[in-house]
């Protein structure tokens, strides 16, 4: 007996006899029954089933003003291009400003100088010295042996020109042979770098004098004897100061003040007092610093 009132049949059978009772007392007009059915049961299935068909439809439907936001979204594209546009304009000016602030700044300490400030566009991998092109040339008044200075000091002088640009060699090349002089005791000689040395940034004073009295931390510019290079432009600090390891004679590692091998612009002296006047006098006037 108990197996008949528990089995799957006798569930089925009590299910239809409840839904038929339901239907029943509706169909009665019992106002209690109705309002508990409708209350309890009918009226919180109706809203759950509302709310599945409005979420449904608004999933299925596509929002009215899509094509506004679509607008919206092309506006703010636009507005971020213009940013970034912005952005590296300001960047460009500046780079331009500060170039300029360096120009004015040896113009200032310099009156006799004229000068073109240029940009490196260049530097060959295969340069041991860390030499770079600059984006001015013949056409700028520049010409070969001109000086190029940033605003810390020499950096090297113009060993190529063309119509449009010149390619610098630097003063931690072994042809530099610039006259210089330190600040403190006077004792002169001649700038020749090397290869070793030009990896550290660093270049020599060589052609001392036995009786030389210079130190560390002493301050070396250009001697300005000849007429290539003006006269007390900075160069550096002495490093050390001893015998040279390969000639065996007084010599100085000088660390100059510009660091050369990252140099992005510079400046170039095309005149100043002082100046030899023709390149033959020129020439002649480097190979007698350089004996």
């Amino acid at each position: 007996m108990r197996r008949v009132l528990t089995g799957k049949a006798f569930r089925i059978l009590t299910g239809i006899v409840i839904f038929f009772l339901i239907t029943a007392l509706v169909s009665s007009g019992n106002s209690y029954i109705n309002h508990f059915l409708t209350s309890y049961l009918l009226t919180p299935i109706q809203q759950l089933t509302a709310k599945g068909t409005d979420a449904l439809g608004k999933a299925l439907t596509p929002p009215a003003d899509t094509e506004a936001l679509e607008q919206e979204n092309s506006r703010l594209k636009e507005e971020n291009r213009r940013l970034h546009d912005m952005l590296v304009n300001y960047y460009d000016i500046k780079r331009e400003n500060e170039e300029l602030e360096r120009f004015y700044s040896i113009k200032r300490e310099n009156r006799d100088f004229s000068v073109v400030m240029a940009v490196v566009i260049g530097r060959d991998p295969n340069e041991n010295f860390y030499g770079f092109t600059l984006d001015r040339g013949s056409s700028d008044g520049v010409e070969l042996n001109d000086p190029v200075m940033t605003e810390n000091g020499l950096v090297g002088w113009v060993c190529e020109v063309s119509p449009k640009s010149c390619k610098a060699a630097t003063i931690l090349s072994p042809d530099a042979g610039i006259g210089a002089v330190v600040k403190r005791t006077g004792d002169s000689g001649i700038l020749s770098g090397g290869a070793v040395m030009a990896d550290d940034g660093l270049t020599r004073m060589i052609n001392l004098s036995s009786q030389h009295t210079i130190q560390q931390e002493d301050i070396v510019v250009t001697s300005g004897y000849g007429g290539i290079f003006p006269k007390n432009i900075k160069i550096g600090k002495v490093k050390t100061a001893a015998l040279d390891e390969y000639s065996g004679m007084p010599a100085a590692v000088i660390e100059p003040f510009e660091d050369i091998r990252t140099v992005t612009s510079a400046v170039i002296i095309t005149d100043f007092t002082g100046k030899a006047d023709t390149e033959e006098e020129l020439y002649c006037k480097k190979q007698e610093n350089q004996q």
